[in-house]
């Protein structure tokens, strides 16, 4: 664990607009400095943060960063993400001063504090759990799927790249839609067409950008590029620290007890196995990370340990059907381990850990609802982990989501009745006060009702232009698939009849050359000659003539293949006698080039005598 404490350095022009210098001290886990350093620009500040990689930033004012919430927001866009930014002078809902925060933890001070001291005591501070984190982030997450490079103008070649880009695009965006899908979540998709299919698409996911990991990932290639980012708030807020998270826990009761502790988005939040450990020691290890809201089993019966330590927590029973098979057991946990590298070789924890994926994925599509539509609220006195009970515990999203807004309209109420009010000579003034607040939180109270109806008919409108939206995509999915695969078939087909007629003409030929040839035969003008194919040698009544000469072969052979060749009976007549007198040895190589010369010699004397 890496915390990088930082405070900016005095300008000695405060209205010159470059940029500021910052002091930065980096702590590890147990308090030593692994760096610090001065005058440290904004560029570099935040180029140090990608180096390092720290996962706390600590600073007494979050202002130092930028003179606005836009500003702020716009340097922490550039940081590394999951980083956690914490202004340690903000404490338990009260502002209070670094030199006070540093007594509590057993440093004095005289004097005013420098850049350097301030980076290290926040940094510290952080460590020691003082401070609230700032919180920038939306619970949305913007997905978008674009080309690569961009497609200039061309011939035939360019146009089919054109289309493997666009099919491409189809592909991925069509695989993220699966995804998303699959694991229940709330998007919205804008996709932008073209004639061949897509130029891009762009998916708002109502979910927080750590809830996406291991489902949708990153892609920068040649052709496409899948950008994953999470949507930004215009303001800057505080988040509350005193919220317990909620937690799903799998366990596997016996003498080595596996214990699995899984969060409601489903990542590993403790994964272990202890022997001989009683019931107490359970709840205690499990209290330490957070309430558990859900106790799982991989066996059916329901095993009595596992029974009271949920009653314990007040916590519902995931019991799946009939007990889990080893083999189902070893898929849930290979996949799970694809996604969060993690190697599970125990088979406690493995049979602890597949019950509590089990109970997550019987709850997982509530619980993305319950994302989408807080944040399509966004209504900051909702607290979304009662709505998370709520509904756990078998409640809709709409019930749960309105059983909190009542909760908070008489908590108002209760406030009025409750305050205690000074009885004098005006207490008709104040009577009349009191109906009149009455009478706005009334007002105030028929309000929300109708909002919260609105919102429910809103959603059900969504959600039926969303399935006609879905139906509507993936037939046009489907028709560019289908338009793809086309081109792509006609394509092959289009090489396939040009190779065939290449063929066809060579046939042709060949059967025209074999005519000729079959008649040659049958008038007895020529005759079947056998081939040592390996040697190069024609045979002639036991006796072999070699030739290595291509051009030769074609002058004087009228057929030629691997075991035989044809030619002229006049020829091979001619050719016997020549080989008679030029035989010296059988052994020997005969230069039929020479021979075919002389014998075309004597033909020519022969004829010029007649003559």
């Amino acid at each position: 664990m890496k915390i990088m404490g930082i405070d900016i350095e005095p300008m000695e022009n405060p209205a010159s607009r470059s940029q500021p210098s910052y002091s930065i001290v980096i702590l590890d886990e147990n308090e030593r400095i692994l760096d610090k350093m001065e005058n440290v620009p904004l560029s570099r500040l935040i180029r140090l943060t990608w180096e390092y990689r720290p996962d706390i930033i600590a600073l007494d004012n979050v202002y130092e960063l930028g003179e606005n919430d836009k500003e702020v927001i716009n340097i922490i866009r550039l940081l590394p993400p999951n980083v956690n930014i914490i202004q340690v002078t903000y404490h338990n809902g009260e502002f209070r001063q670094v030199k006070d925060l540093a007594k509590e933890i057993g440093f004095e001070f005289q004097g005013k504090l420098s850049p350097q001291k301030t980076s290290y005591l926040v940094a510290l501070l952080a460590l020691k759990g003082y401070g609230t984190s700032i919180k920038v982030e939306e619970k949305r997450t913007k997905i978008i799927v674009s080309r690569g490079r961009t497609l200039g103008p061309g011939g035939m070649s360019q146009n089919r790249y054109k289309r493997y880009i666009r099919g491409t695009l189809l592909r991925v965006t069509r695989e993220i839609k699966e995804k998303l899908d699959s694991k229940g979540f709330d998007y919205d998709m804008i996709i932008r067409r073209s004639k061949a299919g897509i130029e891009g698409a762009v998916f708002i996911v109502y979910a927080p950008r750590e809830r996406l990991y291991g489902i949708v990932r990153r892609m920068k290639g040649h052709d496409v590029i899948v950008d994953i980012k999470p949507i930004y708030k215009s303001k800057i807020e505080f988040k509350d620290k005193k919220i317990e998270r909620r937690l799903i826990v799998g366990i596997d009761p016996g003498t080595e007890v596996g214990i699995s502790i899984i969060d409601i988005y489903g990542r590993p939040i403790l994964l272990t196995s202890k022997r001989s450990i009683d019931r107490d020691e359970i709840i205690s290890l499990i209290s330490k990370e957070g309430k558990a809201v859900i106790i799982a089993t991989d066996v059916n019966p329901l095993p009595d340990t596992v029974k009271k330590i949920a009653s314990k927590f007040n916590a519902r029973i995931y019991v799946p059907e009939k007990s889990l098979s080893v083999d189902e057991k070893q898929k849930i946990i290979e996949e799970f381990s694809k996604i969060y590298k993690v190697k599970i070789d125990n088979p406690h924890i493995r049979d602890s850990l597949a019950a509590a994926i089990k109970a997550f994925n019987e709850i997982e599509s509530k619980l993305r609802q319950i994302e989408s539509f807080i944040s399509r609220l966004d209504i900051d006195i909702i607290d979304e982990n009662k709505i998370y009970d709520c509904v756990i515990e078998g409640g809709t999203v709409s019930e749960c989501i309105e059983k909190e807004i009542d909760k908070y309209l008489r908590k108002d109420e209760n406030k009025i009745n409750v305050k205690q009010y000074r009885i004098d000579d005006n207490l008709e003034s104040q009577i009349k006060k009191l109906e009149e607040e009455n009478k706005n939180l009334k007002t105030e109270l028929i309000r929300y009702r109708k909002i919260i109806y609105n919102l429910i008919v809103e959603k059900d409108s969504l959600i039926k232009k969303i399935e006609e939206m879905k139906l509507q995509l993936n037939k046009e999915i489907e028709r560019d698939r289908k338009v793809y695969e086309l081109n792509l078939n006609l394509q092959n087909l289009y090489k396939t009849v040009n190779t065939l007629e290449s063929k066809i003409q060579q046939y042709e030929i060949l059967i025209n050359k074999l005519k000729n040839l079959i008649h040659k035969l049958i008038r007895n003008e020529a005759v079947i000659i056998d081939k040592n194919y390996e040697s190069n040698y024609l045979k002639f009544d036991g006796s072999y003539i070699y030739f290595n000469d291509e051009k030769l072969s074609d002058e004087i052979l009228e057929y030629i293949d691997k075991d035989v060749a044809i030619m002229s009976k006049q020829l091979v007549s001619d050719l016997k006698l020549l080989y008679k007198e030029y035989q010296i040895e059988k052994s020997k190589e005969i230069d039929i080039r020479r021979i075919v010369d002389e014998y075309r010699n004597e033909k020519l004397r022969e004829k010029t005598k007649r003559v």
